[in-house]
């Protein structure tokens, strides 16, 4: 199972978002990060509302940068607009989170200490999710075992 995170920055920023998935480098987490993922001679905007889109986790890296980029402002806008988990990283103390953001709690990036529990959170969010689709698995297993059983019993008589 893939587990796809999103993460917005600015270009400013772009140190943070490289370091963040090089702390990830050996999970299975799959890290978008535009600069990365898109390839020359692709379309910006649907590439990446497709990656928002299908992404399980939306990381945000929070900044002054960050507040004045539009690309920024719109990636939230659709990861909000479609319900997706957002992790806010604020990468200096006193960038306060935009209002539609401010009721989430956000990790504090002041260190290189702080890469990890991001990491650490990601990584739950990860197992959190994999552990419900096993579980859903297993139900499923247990319904064609059942109606398997059914089927033979309906049969057989």
């Amino acid at each position: 199972m893939t587990y796809k995170i999103f993460v917005s920055y600015s270009t400013y920023d772009l140190e943070h978002a490289n370091s963040l998935k090089q702390h990830l480098e050996d999970t299975q987490i799959e890290v978008f990060i535009a600069e990365h993922s898109i390839s020359p001679s692709q379309k910006l905007a649907p590439t990446i509302s497709k990656a928002i889109l299908d992404c399980d986790l939306f990381v945000v890296l929070w900044s002054d940068n960050a507040k004045d980029s539009d690309w920024v402002q719109q990636e939230i806008g659709k990861a909000t607009a479609h319900s997706k988990n957002i992790l806010p990283l604020v990468l200096k103390q006193d960038s306060n989170l935009p209002g539609f953001l401010q009721d989430l709690k956000y990790l504090n990036l002041k260190n290189k200490d702080s890469l990890s529990e991001a990491r650490d959170i990601i990584i739950k969010s990860y197992n959190d999710k994999l552990s419900k689709f096993n579980k859903e698995q297993e139900v499923n297993t247990l319904a064609i075992f059942g109606l398997g059983a059914f089927a033979l019993w309906a049969f057989s008589g």
